[in-house]
């Protein structure tokens, strides 16, 4: 990946527009205009690449190309707070993605509402990852107060087994919610998550997200 991007960098300097700009997945694309919010408050826009593609060496940085001064500015991940392209927000994280122990820094795309006090994270990649059973995409959950990069897998053990005990003690200063996900109601309960589609886990993490969120906020005020 490293020897490709690299060429790609060539061509387009000798020879702009030989090479098309790409959007594979969050971390693999290639020229792709987008706006960066950097940690310190600025933003800068122009065409992204970032070649974070679980498996790669990387230099835990991504490259802007300015078009206006014909200029690639590299920006360290450390520094960014997400990335933005069209209406997609993309964070970074540090991801368990084989549930082996081993992180990767790497950006997700946020499904859930910016303000929400439990965020859900959706990972796109470009293989099969045995261990989740999922071709292409692999979900994780940023808890309420949590740091920057922390997420946790919907498929290790912060989760599974067990799902009603230990996502209801997530919400337990919700009492009604925290109820339905203990008793399994309906639409509040993933029983495996390696064999329930992407559709129906999204659907159930978004309900108790959007649930715990109406109650956090009516008790605060």
């Amino acid at each position: 990946m490293k020897y490709v991007l690299l060429v790609c960098l060539i061509c387009s300097a000798i020879l702009p527009g030989c090479v098309s700009s790409y959007f594979k997945t969050p971390n693999d694309l290639y020229k792709t205009p987008a706006t960066i919010y950097l940690d310190d408050g600025t933003q800068k826009t122009g065409d992204l690449t970032v070649q974070f593609e679980t498996g790669f060496d990387y230099d835990y940085s991504v490259n802007l190309y300015h078009k206006e001064t014909r200029r690639a500015e590299k920006i360290r991940f450390q520094n960014i707070k997400y990335y933005t392209i069209n209406k997609d927000y993309y964070y970074p994280k540090q991801v368990d993605v084989r549930l082996d122990g081993k992180y990767y820094l790497l950006f997700l795309k946020r499904l859930t509402p910016e303000n929400s006090k439990i965020e859900l994270f959706e990972l796109n990649v470009s293989y099969k990852t045995a261990a989740t059973g999922q071709s292409d995409k692999l979900y994780f959950i940023a808890p309420p107060n949590s740091s920057k990069y922390e997420v946790w897998s919907v498929y290790g053990k912060k989760f599974t087994p067990d799902f009603e005990y230990k996502m209801s003690s997530l919400v337990a200063d919700c009492p009604v919610l925290a109820d339905k996900i203990k008793s399994k109601a309906d639409g509040y309960y993933v029983a495996n998550p390696a064999f329930t589609s992407d559709a129906k886990k999204v659907a159930i993490y978004e309900r108790i997200i959007n649930e715990y969120d109406s109650c956090r906020m009516s008790s605060s005020q």
